[in-house]
Order: C-alpha cells, then structure tokens, then sequence
C-alpha cells in the first residue's frame, strides 16, 4: 500500500503536505501559524484543510486519505459549516479593528463543540491595525490547549515583529506560468478557453491558480489589458512613433487600467533586455520567446523605455494629466 494521501484536494504546496503529515501524525502542531500568499494562492483552502485533518473522524484509518472529505466532520469543515472553525473577517472595512480582535479573546476559553479542537482563521491579517495585533497577542502567546489560529495574509512583514515571532511563517507555493497554463487545461471552467487567453491569464497570476482561474474564467478585463501592453510595447519599440501615437488614444481613460497597462507595457519591454542576456522571462511565454519584430531593439532602448514606462505610471497614478504624461512617454520612446 503507497503513502497514506494527505491534503489530497491541496495543489501543489509540498513542503506543505509533508510539515502537517507529522505534525499531524506525532499531534504536535503549534498553536499558530502564518500563512502567507498572494490572492489565490490557496492559504484559505489549505488551513481549512488542515483544519479538517485534525478533526477527521476517520483520521486514525490509514487507508482512507487526510482529511478523509466524506465524514459528517470533514463536511460541515470543508463546507464552511463547522462551529469550531471560526472566521474573522474584515468585511467591507479597510481594516480589521481591535474590536475583532477582542471578541476573539473573548471567544477563546469556549471549549469546542463537535471535536476537540477549535480553530480561528483570520483573513487578510496583514490587514489588521496594530491595536487590533496587540489585542491578539495575548491570545496567541497563552491559548487554550485545544486552540489554534490560522493567520492568513498576502505579507507577513506587514505584521508586528511581536505576532512574527509567535507564529512560524508558511509561504505558499507559486506554480510557473507552464504548470499553470497546464492545470487551467483542466479545469472545467477553462478547460476550452482560447490558447493565448489561457497564457495571458498564466502569465499575469503571478503563480496564482486562483488568480489565473478568475483572469481566465472571467470578464476579460485583466487578459485586454495584457493584449493592450503586448500591443503597446510593439508599438513603441519598432520605432514607428506615428503608429504609437495613434494607439495610445485607444487606451482606457481610467487611471487605475491605464497605470496596469503601463506597468505591463513596462514588463514586456524589461523582457527584451532579460532575453538579450539569457534572463527569465516575466511577460512572455517562455514557450513562445520574445516577439520576432522586438528582437531588433537595442538592450539600451529598451533599458531607456522600461525607465520612461515607469515614470508615466507613476505620474498617471498621481493625477497628472493623461495626455500630457502619455506625449512625454511618446517623445522618450
């Protein structure tokens, strides 16, 4: 019989599996962790996961997987249901408050009710104020033995050295653009998608599945205005400055597309100074390689641009007066 399956619903995030496979196994795990990645990355799936294995019925039973996904607790878990896993969210709020974080500590001594564990998942924690992080503190440094809490977060730093230093920091994995593409294949809701749809959308995730999954299922706003930076990087590197001025008032009004679409534009260009010197690409399927009409740009164009792409973004976003920012990036190209 092979290794008993652990996380079996977790892509990826070996390092992942196999800390909780023991921990888990020699019930040993800490009283809190960190888990940080960008939006999409898995962190809510993965400490409800791990939530769900420590509360398996059947997770004595080394023939079924960990968690099992079929007991009544296993379900109410992964169904979001289960009293003693609690969420702490923001809401509609900017931040989380020390309000919050005070229930929580009123909250804890609550033994559990189906199991014997409980758990606190707080969402977005790099999002909590610093009241509201030495409102936690306590609870963190002295929980309750059956307690453990799930800080997830997009940025750990963003956290107070104080929460850092009481909980172990696990980063989720970031897939490559190639693994990515491969399992947006197989998904249902992409599975039949246009191929540079699926690549666009592989690319701007960043090694987000959830990211790419949304990119990719959704609107379509993200994946235009990479085709619109793929566009305009062509455009100003060929040299033909009447063709780019003519784009460039095909561009969004909105300040906020317009500034994605330069720091794209700006990632494209940095690409064909990567490719000249044998770098990752950032922009660009490695697959595909850089653009056969790009390739006569000179490296030091090319560094030129990436710094005049730069400074218009950072102008748009400041409110300067978009035809004006987006001559002087025309008459630097």
């Amino acid at each position: 019989m092979g290794e008993r399956a652990v996380f079996p619903g977790l892509i990826g995030n070996d390092r992942l599996r196999e800390l909780f496979r023991s921990e888990l196994s020699e019930q040993k795990t800490a009283h809190a962790y960190i888990l940080e990645g960008a939006r999409g990355s898995g962190r809510h799936t993965a400490a409800r996961m791990i939530a769900a294995a420590a509360l398996c019925e059947n997770r004595a039973d080394s023939r079924l997987p960990l968690p099992c996904g079929t007991c009544l607790s296993c379900r109410k878990v992964l169904g979001g249901r289960s009293v003693d896993v609690l969420t702490v969210q923001r809401g509609d709020k900017a931040s989380i408050g020390v309000e919050a974080a005070r229930e929580v500590r009123e909250s804890l001594w609550v033994a559990p009710n189906d199991g014997d564990r409980k758990f606190y998942l707080i969402e977005d924690a790099h999002r909590m104020t610093a009241q509201a992080q030495n409102a936690l503190l306590l609870s963190l440094e002295e929980p309750p033995p059956w307690v453990t809490f799930f800080l997830l977060c997009e940025d750990s730093s963003l956290l107070l050295e104080t929460i850092r230093s009481r909980a172990p920091t696990l980063k989720m994995q970031r897939f490559s653009p190639e693994d990515t593409e491969k399992w947006l294949r197989g998904q249902h809701e992409t599975a039949h998608a246009e191929p540079d749809r699926i690549k666009a959308a592989a690319r701007l995730a960043k090694g987000s599945l959830g990211l790419a999954l949304e990119y990719c299922a959704g609107d379509g706003g993200e994946i235009e205005r990479y085709r619109a930076a793929a566009e305009l990087a062509k455009h100003l590197l060929s040299g033909r400055k009447s063709d780019a001025a003519v784009f460039l008032t095909t561009l969004p009004k909105d300040r906020r597309s317009l500034a994605d679409i330069l720091s794209l534009t700006r990632a494209a260009v940095r690409d064909v100074v990567a490719a000249g010197k044998g770098g990752e690409l950032l922009f660009y399927p490695p697959s595909d390689g850089i653009p056969q009409e790009l390739k006569k740009a000179s490296p030091r164009r090319a560094m030129d641009l990436v710094g005049a792409l730069g400074d218009a973004e950072l102008d748009i976003m400041a409110n300067l007066s978009q035809n004006v920012v987006l001559t002087a990036l025309l008459l630097k190209a």
